[in-house]
């Protein structure tokens, strides 16, 4: 008797449990379907985003209702977005408390919200006026806020955006910090803040963080080549990225009369055929690396980065002394002798293109040694008289 009630007991249990789940997994599902149907509800009548590329984010931040169409059905993702409008937007995609005002303009609440939040204040934007087009640098800005950066230098925000996967690219190797910032654009950047900050990792366009790198601070050594540059043993604040100092681009004599100024340092991934800056280069048949006399053109196979160095004198009033109207680069810290045969410490580099000319140096991306550090230097290049030199950046690389 008792084998039998514990067997019907058995079989009741496991046929509530099964009819329990069911019917769980039936309103879920259910719950998704209206979820989806709503969704589609909402945003099926509006005819202008089907097929647009940010689609998808226009239907997500329609379904979170921080924003809507128009009256005429119309959602026009190409429209240009006022500071205001993006605030608004922000703000209710994060849902930044907003507190009723009884004067002033419709977004002055929104703005004061995001005030509260820390996500703006005023001066942020270069001038007060919130019914101005929204840049791409001022939407990065205030997107960089929304996720907690702290001391931020200028120009450095797209490049801390773009790292996090929520700005790319409007072509490739091309930011437009001062372009204008669509609905869909504004809405594909919320989404993906929305992303982050719920811990999401995003894909990342390598070829705008490089770009906005150089907007920021003259040099993407440490985006195009961080293995060498901006290695994970560049802890401290004097290695790393955070040894290049806008401070130390210019440099010369104390008396004013000889001043040298870096104007861009520039690393181009050879082994990448759609780095943009390739385009910097002569075409590989007129492009080699040097050693004394000894040249070699560059191949295919060749594991490199090439450093270009743009510089020159902002005054010099001893011409004769400083003949050229350039610095001279010098990347220290590896190993070994050079032999102008294998590439395993940097070399200088020339174009045999004469509309095309180039100054810098070519490095190496294995086979090689280090002493433990690398320096990037630039000093003056004279005919007897003093030199003037800077270290441009310290980085750990122990190799």
């Amino acid at each position: 008797m008792k084998k039998i009630s514990i067997s019907v007991f058995t079989a009741l249990s496991l046929f509530v449990g099964s009819f329990y789940l069911n019917t769980v997994e039936a309103a879920q599902e259910s719950n998704a379907d209206k979820m989806a149907e709503s969704r589609e509800t909402k945003t099926s009548h509006f005819t202008d985003i089907q097929g647009h590329w940010a689609q998808t984010a226009i239907q997500d931040a329609i379904q979170r209702g921080y924003v809507d169409g128009y009256p005429d059905k119309r959602f026009l993702p190409n429209k240009q977005v006022t500071r205001a409008e993006f605030m608004k937007m922000a703000v209710s995609a994060l849902d930044i408390e907003v507190a009723s005002l009884s004067s002033g303009s419709w977004y002055a609440p929104y703005v004061a919200a995001a005030e509260s939040a820390g996500i703006y204040k005023a001066g942020d934007l270069g001038n007060s006026n919130l019914t101005e087009r929204m840049t791409r640098e001022e939407m990065a800005k205030l997107a960089v806020k929304a996720l907690g950066y702290k001391n931020v230098e200028d120009k450095q925000w797209m490049y801390l955006a773009s790292k996090d996967g929520i700005i790319s690219g409007t072509a490739p190797g091309v930011i437009s910090p001062t372009g204008t910032t669509t609905r869909a654009q504004a809405i594909a950047v919320i989404e993906r803040l929305l992303q982050v900050k719920s811990g999401k990792a995003l894909p990342v366009d390598k070829y705008a963080v490089a770009a906005a790198e150089v907007y920021w601070h003259k040099t993407n050594i440490f985006s195009v080549a961080p293995e060498i540059f901006n290695g994970p043993d560049n802890h401290n604040k004097n290695f790393g990225i955070d040894s290049w100092k806008m401070s130390k681009l210019r440099f010369g004599a104390q008396d004013g009369s000889v001043v040298a100024q870096v104007d861009e340092l520039i690393a181009i991934d050879w082994n990448d055929p759609k780095d943009p800056n390739r385009k910097l280069l002569p075409s590989k048949e007129k492009l080699v690396w040097k050693f004394g006399s000894k040249e070699n053109v560059f191949s295919n196979d060749l594991q490199a980065y090439v450093i270009l160095l743009k510089s020159h004198y902002v005054v010099n009033k001893k011409p004769k002394l400083y003949p050229f109207n350039r610095l001279s680069l010098n990347i220290m810290g590896y190993n070994g002798k050079p032999n102008g045969t294998i590439l395993n410490m940097p070399y200088v580099i020339e174009s045999k293109e004469k509309e095309k000319q180039i100054y810098g140096l070519v490095i190496p991306k294995k086979g090689f040694s280090t002493r433990g550090s690398i320096e990037v230097l630039v000093e003056t290049i004279t005919a007897g008289a003093p030199v003037y030199l800077n270290t441009l950046s310290r980085s750990v690389l122990i190799k």
